[in-house]
């Protein structure tokens, strides 16, 4: 008797996933998306990190409008310095008065203010202590659900003429780190003239 090939291969071969194959497929499976999930985090840490940024620049937007709203010639004693109030009620002492170009106190490249590298920028390895009086502020600033960041706030006005004067500012969040780690976040400049 003749047995025919349908009946053999339907007999000789099991049909479905043998359970070596079931499990090779979740590893790969879960392989993939262990990659998908760190990419996830790392993506919620970047928004994090880039949300940081977005209020440091408004932050030192906002020192640097009320300095340039003041106008060239009310920087000068004996006018009062000019007061900023942040969202915690803090009223912070503003200084805009403005030195001659080289002969400030705030370093080597001029200015009544914080200390400027050669670059053009606030110098952040000036120790806060060693900043005039009314030229680094602790800004606090409110986020969605009451969140309050305090940022570190310093500028310098350098006088460039009778009628005008340059005013660099830098704001970052005051728990940032210079080297490494998650909260690492570069201070953000702003320069003007007015």
């Amino acid at each position: 008797m003749r047995i025919s090939n349908q009946t053999r291969r339907s007999g000789s071969k099991p049909n479905g996933f043998m359970m070596i194959e079931l499990m090779i497929s979740m590893v790969v499976l879960s392989v993939g998306l262990g990659g998908l999930l760190i990419l996830l985090i790392s993506a919620m840490y970047t928004d994090n990190r880039s949300a940081g940024d977005t209020t440091s620049t408004m932050v030192a937007e906002h020192v640097l409008e009320q300095i340039t709203a003041q106008g060239v010639g009310a920087d000068s004693p004996p006018n009062p310095p000019l007061i900023i109030t942040d969202c915690a009620g803090n009223a912070l002492n503003v200084n805009s008065q403005r030195a001659v170009l080289g002969a400030g106190t705030g370093g080597a490249n001029g200015g009544n203010g914080a200390a400027v590298t050669a670059a053009g920028v606030i110098d952040w390895t000036q120790a806060i202590g060693a900043i005039p009086a009314g030229y680094g502020i602790q800004y606090v600033a409110c986020g969605v659900g009451s969140k309050q960041t305090t940022y570190d706030v310093r500028w310098d006005v350098i006088q460039m003429s009778a009628n005008s004067r340059l005013t660099i500012i830098s704001a970052r969040p005051l728990g940032s780190r210079q080297l490494g780690g998650l909260q690492f976040v570069l201070p953000v400049n702003l320069r003007t003239i007015d």
